[in-house]
């Protein structure tokens, strides 16, 4: 070898562990964070310690097409089959399919028709107040009268990178997007939990917005209670979660590694 030139093996021996660096760099720009995966992360919570999320409570105001199931106690036999639903053999075990055929439907008006009372004015009203004003009228024709409302159409949708995609009955007066999330089974591994989009029907049309559930900042969220006919979508994430990407990183490093080793000694071998 010349006196004073660079040894050309010392330069190809270290081209392989040259690959690790920016191999390595890849994987992990392409991993995501414990956010992206864990349920409602807040760095504020410790141990032992509670801490107050004020949320808002929307309440829903019936509109349009909404089906009401509106039962009427403490009247005649006769009167009494005109408001309330009976199953087979004339017991009260009815199903969904019969609340929602033998329902009453607010119309295009805002009106429910009530047998021997007539059109009710029930559009804007929440089911509180539209129990309250049914039963006034009923009071008008009836005594010792006591009048149940309830939503029939009560139901949410849960779809993408959940469980058990699908439509589910609420019964219950209020629900949560956790309530509904649990119900669908939960989001999988490889959900992204902080772009959940809520598409939310209203008389102008359809809003949709992100929800993020990566943090506890959703139990605040004026969205954090669901409304009827709410739809909750739940996208995969793009990338794989890190635990994933590391197992593979580990796979490949391991891999170069070995290979760098039997480079050198074929190198040293040959020389």
């Amino acid at each position: 070898m010349a006196p004073g030139s660079a040894p050309i093996t010392s330069h190809r021996m270290r081209s392989p562990n040259r690959l690790l660096l920016p191999l390595a760099l890849l994987l992990l720009a392409s991993c995501v964070s414990r956010r992206s995966v864990n349920y409602l992360n807040d760095p504020s919570l410790t141990p032992g310690a509670s801490k107050l999320f004020e949320n808002q409570k929307f309440e829903y105001r019936l509109q349009v097409n909404d089906v009401l199931s509106i039962r009427v106690l403490g009247l005649d036999d006769q009167t009494h089959r005109y408001f309330n639903i009976e199953g087979p053999g004339g017991g009260m075990g009815v199903n969904d399919a019969m609340l929602y055929v033998n329902g009453f439907s607010v119309d295009k008006t805002g009106n429910v028709h009530l047998p021997q009372v007539g059109k009710v004015k029930l559009q804007g009203l929440t089911v509180g107040e539209a129990q309250d004003l049914v039963q006034r009228k009923i009071n008008e024709y009836f005594t010792n009268a006591t009048v149940i409302l309830k939503m029939v159409n009560w139901r949410v949708s849960v779809l993408g990178a959940v469980g058990r995609p699908g439509t589910y009955m609420v019964y219950n007066n209020q629900i949560t997007i956790l309530d509904a999330l649990s119900m669908a089974g939960g989001p999988l591994e490889l959900a992204d939990k902080g772009h959940v989009t809520l598409m939310r029907q209203s008389d102008r049309g359809v809003q949709a917005l992100y929800v993020d559930m990566s943090t506890t900042d959703v139990l605040r969220s004026e969205y954090y209670y669901l409304l009827p006919n709410d739809v909750v979508f739940v996208p995969h994430l793009r990338a794989r979660p890190a635990r994933i990407n590391l197992e593979i990183l580990s796979i490949i490093l391991t891999t170069l590694s070995t290979a760098a080793v039997v480079f050198t000694v074929v190198k040293n071998n040959t020389q």
